[in-house]
Order: C-alpha cells, then sequence, then structure tokens
C-alpha cells in the first residue's frame, strides 16, 4: 500500500519526467531544450473583441462582480485568423484596491471553419489614467490543424483600440 507521501513523490515525478504515474519510462530524464531558464516568445495573435453595454454589477461583501457580455470580434496572427463567437463573456471581480481580476470565456472561429475555446484569467489596473491589463490565456480544440494551441502558453498585452476591448498575445517558447 502506497502512502500519502509515495503518492506526492510519484506526482511529482510525473510532472518533471512527462511520463504517467507507473510508467516503465518513468525513471527516465527527457533532454531539457536548451536555454530553458530562458524566457522567450514570438507573436502568436492580435484579439479584438466587441462588448455588450451596459455590463451588468452585482455587488458582493469586500468588492463588485461585473459581467461583460462578448458580442463578437475577430483575432489575426501568422498561424491563424477569424471571428469571435458571440455568446462569449468577462466575469470580472472588482478589487478594493481598484484592480480588477479578468476571468474570461469566449469561442473563436478560424476561417477554415474550426473553434477553438479560450478561457484567461488576468489582471487589469489602471494608473495614472493609463489601463494596464495582463492576461494568461490557454487553448482547447479538437482541430488536429491546431492542435499545437492545446499545448500552448500564453500571454497578453492590453491595447488601446476605440470601441474594443483588445490584445496582442505572445507565445511563451
Amino acid at each position: 500500500m502506497r502512502s500519502r507521501r509515495d503518492f506526492v513523490t510519484l506526482s511529482a515525478a510525473s510532472i518533471v519526467t512527462g511520463f504517467p504515474l507507473g510508467s516503465p519510462t518513468q525513471q527516465q530524464t527527457p533532454t531539457p531544450a536548451a536555454d530553458t531558464d530562458a524566457l522567450r516568445s514570438e507573436f502568436l495573435l492580435d484579439l479584438a473583441l466587441d462588448t455588450q453595454a451596459p455590463p451588468n454589477t452585482i455587488g458582493f461583501p469586500g468588492g463588485d462582480r461585473v459581467i461583460v457580455n462578448v458580442t463578437g470580434g475577430s483575432f489575426q496572427g501568422p498561424r491563424l485568423r477569424g471571428t469571435i463567437i458571440a455568446g462569449g463573456g468577462d466575469w470580472i471581480v472588482q478589487r478594493p484596491d481598484g484592480s480588477r481580476v479578468l476571468d474570461v470565456r469566449i469561442v473563436m472561429s478560424t476561417d477554415d471553419g474550426q473553434k477553438i475555446y479560450v478561457s484567461w484569467g488576468g489582471i487589469a489596473y489602471t494608473e495614472n489614467g493609463t489601463l494596464f491589463a495582463r492576461i494568461v490565456p490557454m487553448f482547447e480544440t479538437g482541430s488536429e490543424k491546431y492542435a499545437w494551441l492545446n499545448r500552448t502558453v500564453s500571454v497578453g498585452v492590453y491595447r488601446p483600440m476605440q470601441g474594443k476591448v483588445a490584445f496582442r498575445l505572445y507565445r511563451i517558447l
């Protein structure tokens, strides 16, 4: 019988080695990529969301929840482009310090008809009258052509755009 400590050790080994628990190759160590400690990125895509005004605001002790409906939009990058399907949204928590925690869920439809679910968390705040926002999108798709997105870690930076909520996304290499 395995103890809790054994389970934690096996789980950590699985994460580090990339092999599932109990795998016969679990004792092997994958070869690390060169410069694994250097953070590198490449442009992934520009994203522009259309939103419905006014948002719904619900107060709760210690802050407010602001729900913003996403009604459409577009995205474009070197490896994919298309539109945002209406029905997504952002479930924002406004903190007492003025910062906002973002919780966005949308569906992208590529120009070749593939669907990609995207969700992200992030932080937005205003400093000296300028809005700053950083997001960490995660992608899910069953499309073979875009399966590489399922393994992509990305970050996004807010970009001011009249009448839109826009971000430039970078893929972390």
